[in-house]
């Protein structure tokens, strides 16, 4: 399920081209997930599969923390990507750093 506000933050890839995000969404219903990974890490260079990584990263941790679903939605796309967890975890800190509106309270 991905709601508004996720749609919003996927259309700043294609800045704002809402036509891009429309086709990704029916590669995504004709594709079953998780094999539209598989097209997704087919198409993507080594420094795309990194920033999407980090982009869904912060969509996923939009509440601060990265658990459930969402992880194991995010270890599916490192695996396909072949990046590792330790490339990825100083992202991660920053992302939960950045949603972490708890410290001003």
């Amino acid at each position: 399920v991905i709601d508004e506000a996720e749609l919003n933050d996927l259309a700043k890839i294609v800045r704002g081209d809402r036509k891009s995000i429309d086709v990704a969404m029916d590669v995504l219903r004709a594709n079953k997930f998780p094999g539209v990974i598989d097209l997704v890490a087919a198409t993507l260079d080594e420094k795309q599969k990194l920033a999407t990584l980090a982009i869904l990263c912060d969509i996923a941790m939009s509440d601060g923390i990265l658990a459930g679903e969402e992880k194991a939605i995010l270890q599916l796309y490192m695996d396909k990507f072949a990046i590792p967890e330790s490339k990825l975890q100083p992202i991660i800190d920053a992302i939960a750093i950045k949603n972490d509106f708890s410290i001003f309270s």
